[in-house]
């Protein structure tokens, strides 16, 4: 089915139910948003949100992992055939709320095959949701063509401790890539792997944002990691602004281009990162213009340029949420400037693009409730090189 806004068309996927034992209605209390994983196969769990009837109410993000299966968002009936939701969207709760609550059931879509080196994108309509499996970890993302034409993963990059990057499992990695974010004189000695993998020094002796040089920036890798699942908690520990499954792993810019985005003016605005650590035959989405990837789903979007990112335009709210509207999904994963330090989870999104903007700085994706700044050439909020943003990846199409 497909409803409109400013002559754009909004496609809403329903999806077959799957053939799983766990998957069945449940009941929520009275003035509570409960989340089922829907499926007995599935790992992590949640809390219960608080919500009255008619309210507007942003969504949590799940902290569920089936393997073998992507996330596509919540549906509001167990076997999918009510309305599906973004993971973060913002919704108006059903008049009832206050007194039955609400069950929102997590939407499953099977893999279908790898993304490595993947083909089908022309093959699908707007709005179809598929899965593909990363043959690096053997981590499953549901992947849509968006209204752009492309196919994103729609689904944060969750890639950690896996095999070496190579041009067969990885969009053109520059290599040997230097193992983590660390200062080059913390180490008693550089290791030279292309491994990614989590810091292991302390947290103030390994982190390099209190450095800016060019040793420093050209350092590898994730901050804070995402991919650990709270199943050693209680559920009602859970909430929107802790560390979930799927806002997804942080990067620094080095990382994300799999080596190639280093600090300096050699890879400034004219500077795009001819390879990154989305699979190979995907890429990071470029930026910097309106003819960009980000450009032009911030264009099918809605978004009119410049005036859009004024945080006084009430378009700014439009686009976010937009952005964080099924089959889109982006979330407010925050971002990191160390590894042990998470910022504005769950009110803001940033996101990479493969696009230098300045010697330190990088086009970027970056939202909030009321502001949106969509990795264009009037860009004003670039992110630092050294930041840990999100990673979404682009079919190379």
């Amino acid at each position: 089915q497909a409803d409109t806004y400013n002559g754009k068309v909004k496609y809403t996927l329903v999806h077959p139910a799957s053939a799983d034992p766990g998957q069945h209605e449940i009941e929520c209390e009275a003035g509570k948003i409960c989340y089922s994983p829907n499926t007995s196969t599935s790992i992590g769990q949640m809390g219960k949100q608080s919500a009255s009837g008619n309210a507007s109410v942003m969504l949590w993000a799940p902290n569920f992992k089936r393997t073998g299966y992507g996330f596509a968002g919540w549906n509001t009936a167990y076997d999918y055939s009510g309305t599906t939701y973004g993971p973060n969207e913002t919704i108006t709760t059903p008049a009832d709320t206050s007194t039955n609550g609400l069950s929102l059931y997590a939407v499953w879509v099977p893999s279908v095959g790898t993304l490595q080196n993947w083909n089908g994108c022309s093959g699908l309509t707007q709005g179809t949701i598929t899965a593909l499996t990363d043959n690096r970890d053997n981590d499953t993302y549901a992947v849509a063509k968006l209204a752009n034409g492309k196919c994103w993963t729609i689904e944060n990059l969750r890639l950690d401790n896996v095999p070496e990057l190579s041009s067969d499992n990885t969009h053109n990695p520059s290599l040997p890539l230097n193992n983590s974010w660390y200062y080059r004189n913390s180490q008693t000695t550089l290791t030279t792997s292309n491994y990614l993998s989590s810091p292991t020094y302390p947290a103030q002796t390994a982190w390099c944002d209190t450095s800016f040089t060019a040793s420093c920036f050209n350092q590898s890798m994730l901050a804070v990691n995402n991919t650990a699942l709270f199943i050693n908690n209680s559920s009602s520990n859970y909430s929107a602004s802790s560390t979930v499954y799927s806002y997804g792993n942080y990067y620094n810019w080095y990382s994300a281009t799999a080596g190639h985005g280093k600090y300096g003016s050699n890879y400034g605005s004219s500077f795009t990162a001819p390879g990154d650590i989305c699979p190979a035959g995907w890429h990071l989405p470029t930026g910097k213009n309106t003819t960009s990837d980000f450009g032009t789903l911030y264009t099918v979007l809605g978004g009119t340029g410049s005036t859009s990112t004024s945080s006084t335009d009430p378009t700014g709210a439009v686009m976010s949420s937009r952005y964080r509207s099924y089959p889109n999904n982006f979330t407010y994963n925050g971002l990191t400037s160390g590894p042990s330090a998470n910022f504005y989870s769950n009110s803001y999104g940033s996101y990479w693009s493969s696009s230098g903007s300045t010697s330190s700085a990088v086009f970027s994706l970056y939202f909030n409730n009321d502001y949106v700044d969509p990795a264009l050439y009037d860009n004003t909020n670039t992110a630092n090189k050294y930041y840990g943003y999100a990673v979404r990846c682009v079919a190379g199409v």
